[in-house]
């Protein structure tokens, strides 16, 4: 259950203004008990997004996206649930307990990010405001970045002084703070920036602090770019450049770009692609990837247009399938990269780019039908490369549809080709049969919301707590852990219980959809209406456990025909042989 418990998240949920909340990033108006407005998650022209403010759930009737608070902030901001009471505790003033999780001490790690900011308020100040740093204006001008684009992103200038930075830090009483951050060397009691004379990048995480810098120098000398090392704050691994900005345009598009560089994020970003990040310095990561699959299952990336690239799509391609996504590729013409090809091409020419990407999978086995053109060894080869990349493949669909891809491609079994990667085609059975046909049954979809409502009603209304359990809905539940969690809020008696970490984190999408539908839309305060949702969801599963007997009382009958059929069968078989051998004597 709860790190940390329920009376905390409760006591968030009680302060967290969910419509303030979502309301920073959806115009919201009221519309009767509820407020509604474009779906943040979707692209839609008509508002079917709801917020109940009283329950501190939103909804979303065109996706059926829902949850609550907390849920709102994990998928906004690619949080966990811990990370997200974290934020919401943290803007709403309620206090929580330190745990005891790997890394820096809480008053060290806000040391940390407070250097960070102290550094890119500085690097901000020298760039607009002292005449040194003339050239690193005129050079971002030279890029063709605007002044609105420059102070999005927070682009400053390290100045070429040794020891400017580490003096603003020491004022501040920071300075051990931006040692241990990177921002400042000290070697034999001298101090110096570890970033001069550079254009400087902030780096920051999804709630917009800063965590690390890139810098990129002006002059002819090595490293052009020069980045922040790995700190308690920065991983290299999980990062993305960009990510804080593009959020809002990753969900409303339903898609993200990868790109290389910084500019390549900015350039887009100026034109009207809003989705773009980049990796911070090292090669693509699964993690990377996971934490773009919280916002969007379409990962697009841009390789350069010649046969480099598209090698390395392929290397990319193993990676992609590590992080549950089958990602496509963007194609950018040899000689550019994104931020000259817009400059030089124009934003239409891009997006016709990025509508011609191409599925990453289909690249690799058209390469791979390509190469097994010749000789049976060499279309086996090309099978076993195949086999191995859907190894890799997690999700069932998925794979169904790409194993038949492959085989149909490469010419070869599919049922070979399944076999050797591991899922070999399963042969129904009767009663397997007799289990799709169950769970394909409108009944057991209302057993289902019966489930859901009733640990919906337990959660917001404790006075019902009792007449719930009186009804012994228990033994009816099919979900096993959601049937522990309403014997839990059912014996908390009228103490607060919470059900939004095991939403968040445990259920299902289609859990969280239907209890989230129930509380904004469907629920009455009014007691009897309450009383008779009860009644009909015992009902309910009532008829689900009945319909379960039927069927499995006719399973079993057809079990027992078939049996005799085949006993009959045999003896008549018998019968034959026996006729057989009599004549021949």
């Amino acid at each position: 259950m709860p790190r940390y418990g329920d009376n905390k998240i409760e006591e968030i949920r009680a302060r967290a203004d969910i419509v303030e909340i979502i309301g920073a990033h959806v115009r919201l108006r009221k519309a009767g008990r509820n407020w509604v407005g474009l779906c943040p998650f979707h692209n839609e022209k008509t508002p079917s997004f709801s917020v109940n403010a009283e329950r501190g759930f939103f909804h979303c009737f065109g996706c059926n996206v829902g949850g609550s608070v907390f849920d709102f902030i994990m998928r906004v901001e690619g949080l966990r649930f811990p990370e997200a009471m974290r934020s919401l505790a943290e803007k709403y003033g309620v206090a929580l307990p330190e745990t005891h999780e790997a890394g820096p001490a809480r008053g060290e790690r806000e040391a940390m990010l407070r250097a960070n900011e102290v550094a890119a308020q500085f690097f901000e100040q020298v760039l607009w405001k002292r005449p040194d740093a003339e050239h690193a204006r005129e050079y971002l001008k030279s890029r063709g970045l605007s002044a609105e684009t420059i102070r999005a992103f927070r682009l400053g200038y390290a100045p070429p002084h040794p020891a400017m930075l580490a003096g603003a830090l020491e004022r501040r009483g920071l300075l051990d703070a931006g040692i241990r951050l990177g921002l400042v060397k000290q070697d034999s009691g001298e101090r110096r920036d570890m970033f001069r004379a550079r254009v400087m990048f902030p780096i920051r995480d999804t709630q917009g602090r800063v965590i690390a810098f890139g810098g990129r120098t002006l002059e002819d000398r090595q490293p052009k770019y020069l980045n922040s090392p790995e700190s308690p704050l920065y991983s290299k691994t999980r990062t993305l450049y960009g990510l804080f900005e593009a959020r809002a345009a990753i969900q409303s598009k339903d898609r993200v770009i990868l790109v290389e560089g910084y500019f390549d994020v900015i350039a887009p970003w100026q034109a009207g692609f809003k989705e773009v990040v980049a990796g911070c310095g090292t090669a693509l990561t699964v993690e990377q990837l996971r934490i773009l699959a919280r916002y969007t299952k379409n990962v697009l990336a841009c390789f350069d247009g010649d046969p480099a690239g598209r090698k390395a799509s392929l290397r990319a391609l193993e990676i992609y399938l590590q992080a549950g996504l089958l990602g496509r590729g963007i194609f950018i013409p040899s000689g550019f990269d994104p931020d000259t090809f817009i400059h030089e091409r124009g934003a239409k020419a891009f997006e016709e780019l990025i509508g011609g990407a191409e599925l990453l999978i289909d690249y690799f086995l058209m390469e791979q039908t390509a190469g097994a053109r010749g000789s049976l060894e060499a279309r086996a080869q090309a099978a076993q490369r195949v086999t191995a990349i859907l190894k890799q493949v997690g999700d069932p669909f998925q794979f169904d549809m790409l194993a038949r891809k492959a085989a149909d491609a490469l010419g070869v079994n599919e049922a070979v080709l399944r076999e050797q990667a591991g899922r070999p085609i399963q042969r129904a059975s009767r009663a397997d049969a007799a289990r799709r046909g169950r769970v394909a049954s409108p009944v057991i979809d209302a057993g289902a919301i019966a489930e859901g409502g009733l640990v919906a009603i337990a959660m917001l209304y404790p006075a019902m707590r009792p007449e719930i359990f009186a009804a012994e809905p228990l033994a009816l539940f099919e979900d096993v852990s959601l049937a522990e969690l309403l014997m839990e809020i059912c014996q908390a008696g009228d103490e607060p219980v919470s059900i939004d970490e095991f939403l968040s984190e445990r259920a299902s999408g289609e859990l969280q959809s239907r209890i989230s539908a129930l509380v904004v839309e469907t629920l009455s305060d009014d007691q009897k209406t309450l009383q008779k949702f009860v009644t009909d969801y015992v009902a309910a599963l009532k008829r689900r456990k009945q319909l379960h007997e039927v069927h499995e009382g006719v399973r079993r009958a057809s079990a027992e025909s078939v049996a005799k059929r085949d006993d009959v069968a045999a003896a008549e078989a018998q019968a034959v042989i026996a006729m057989r051998r009599a004549s021949r004597s």
